[in-house]
């Protein structure tokens, strides 16, 4: 397969800082020897804007403007776009760039829900808000400045998640998306399976993998630690059954923050992570 690495360096409005090193970290520890290894063949381009000091929401906005644009462009040329975040509002920008709402699903890998919106948010952190915005709640600007149309909830799986604000675990009640929760993936629920057949009819799935839905004494290099999560055995499963689909058109790997990594044990889960989803 031939795979465009779409380096995304930004946490928020942020170039190179926490999250924003990942894609770099990624790279150094081998990720494009390791899919050429599996017969693929890479292409590297980073996602940069020039540097203003514009509002937060408008830079971002630019970042996903410009994601959109590559990943249109990957698309075209028959690469498949494989996203290094960042943090995971790189969604919003994939997404758009993956156009045909009505013909994606999403399949969120996540400890958290992200479905937050500034209406609810107890933080205000817009990154725990881009699941909510895929699907046309809150954030419209973003969504306006990058080009999506929102993605229909029926069509949207979380999975993994542990960790919701309250509200926020309101709002996902009311809604059509598909939660299972990492009790469900470790007891491989036929809630999951049957949503997984679901997506699997729609012509294209979005597969969006926040590495904090790891058990945070497996992945220690992330922002937002949470205990009793899925172990790398577990995830690297769940990502199998998803490709197995034999749907993906994109994928996006986030959250990863190198200068928490001990031991380099994050990256490491992110590259298995990402063979199996490639495989």
């Amino acid at each position: 397969m031939n795979v465009s690495l779409l380096a995304v360096p930004y946490n928020l409005d942020q170039l190179r800082v926490g999250m924003g090193q990942a894609p770099a970290a990624l790279l150094q520890a081998g990720l494009a020897e390791q899919l050429a290894a599996q017969g693929h063949a890479t292409l590297l381009e980073t996602v940069s804007i020039p540097a203003s000091d514009m509002p937060r929401e408008e830079c971002i906005g630019r970042i996903q403007a410009a994601l959109a644009v590559v990943v249109t462009q990957a698309r075209a040329a028959g690469r498949f776009p494989l996203v290094l975040g960042g943090d995971c509002l790189v969604a919003l920008g994939t997404l758009a760039g993956l156009a045909r709402p009505a013909d994606t699903g999403i399949v969120w890998i996540d400890a958290h829900g992200d479905f937050n919106t500034p209406a609810i948010s107890i933080s205000g952190y817009l990154g725990g808000m881009p699941l909510a915005c895929a699907v046309g709640h809150g954030l419209e600007a973003l969504r306006d400045a990058c080009g999506l149309m929102p993605i229909a909830e029926q069509h949207v799986a979380l999975v993994g998640v542990r960790d919701l604000d309250p509200l926020e675990a309101q709002a996902l009640e009311r809604s059509a998306v598909t939660v299972v929760p990492t009790q469900g993936v470790i007891d491989h629920s036929p809630k999951l399976d049957a949503i997984l057949t679901s997506l699997a009819a729609l012509p294209q799935i979005y597969l969006h993998i926040d590495i904090d839905v790891l058990d945070m004494a497996e992945a220690p290099g992330v922002d937002f630690p949470t205990s009793h999560g899925l172990h790398i055995e577990q995830l690297l499963w769940l990502v199998q059954q998803v490709a197995a689909q034999g749907k993906l058109a994109a994928l996006a790997l986030t959250a990863v923050n190198p200068t928490k990594d001990s031991g380099g044990r994050t990256v490491q889960a992110a590259l298995q992570v990402i063979s199996a989803a490639l495989g």
